[in-house]
């Protein structure tokens, strides 16, 4: 489902340079990914159109909530992830059994179709999330099958407060978090971006201690980076989503910083 796309909505933001970029909110797995299927693993939260030196991008920028990394691989660790972009998606570069063995495709598709059926409900009687879990914790206990490191409430939580911020901003054209959506429904475009100070500033710590933050080495700078968001913006629990791009190889790493 493209209701994104179909009904246009897309924003533009003034960027630091004061150009007109056009941010595409909740982007479909089958716009961002060539493997839809790692949608249960990502979330898209947003794509921007970038130029730098000389080339065009379109940047997802993607959140893990709701997982957690149970081993190490190459662009596969604490947080970064590793893709190559090719016709405007991205091709995962790492292994995706560093999330473990857990059923997630099998409780994420069980999730998925839930939602799909009542979702008009869920919005109608402004669910929360907390209440959400109570209301289908019997089902989702009996599908979940998670090692030890996972959790299918908060899998199950940070799906539906993604999947709930997203169906509010297809009905009301409002972007704004499912706790503010039961709060005070407000619409902010300027603070959807981080600006390029504020990148800068969440950076920092990461490069100072990159040596114990990754285990791999990568061909990555802090001037390689060339956006950022705010993850629980779009979701429960999420972290700031930071975007690294190297022109060289056509490489786009995506860093979710816990600061």
């Amino acid at each position: 489902m493209n209701l994104i796309k179909e009904d246009k909505k897309i924003f533009t933001k003034k960027s630091d340079t004061s150009t007109l970029e056009d941010i595409i909110f909740f982007p479909s797995a089958v716009q961002v990914f060539d493997d839809p299927s790692l949608e249960c693993y990502f979330k898209p939260l947003l794509s921007v159109k970038k130029y730098i030196l000389g080339k065009e991008y379109v940047v997802h920028l993607l959140s893990t909530d709701g997982v957690f990394s149970e081993k190490i691989f190459l662009n596969s660790e604490r947080y970064f992830w590793g893709f190559k972009y090719i016709n405007g998606k991205y091709h995962f570069l790492g292994n995706i059994n560093s999330f473990g063995n857990s059923n997630f495709t099998e409780l994420y598709s069980a999730l998925k179709k839930d939602f799909s059926l009542n979702k008009e409900t869920y919005f109608k009687n402004k669910v929360n999330y907390k209440e959400y879990y109570n209301q289908n914790k019997n089902f989702i206990k009996n599908i979940a099958r998670f090692t030890k490191e996972q959790d299918p409430q908060y899998f199950s939580e940070a799906f539906y407060c993604y999947e709930f911020t997203k169906y509010y901003f297809e009905k009301t054209g409002k972007f704004c978090n499912i706790n503010e959506i039961f709060e005070n429904p407000s619409y902010d475009e300027n603070e959807v971006l981080l600006s390029i100070e504020d990148v800068g500033y969440c950076i920092e710590e990461f490069f100072l201690n990159l040596k114990y933050n990754l285990e791999n080495k990568y061909n990555i700078s802090p001037d390689m980076a060339v956006c950022g968001a705010e993850s629980f913006k779009f979701t429960c629990w999420g972290a700031t989503s930071i975007a690294f791009v190297n022109v060289e190889d056509d490489n786009i790493y995506i860093l979710e910083c816990h600061n």
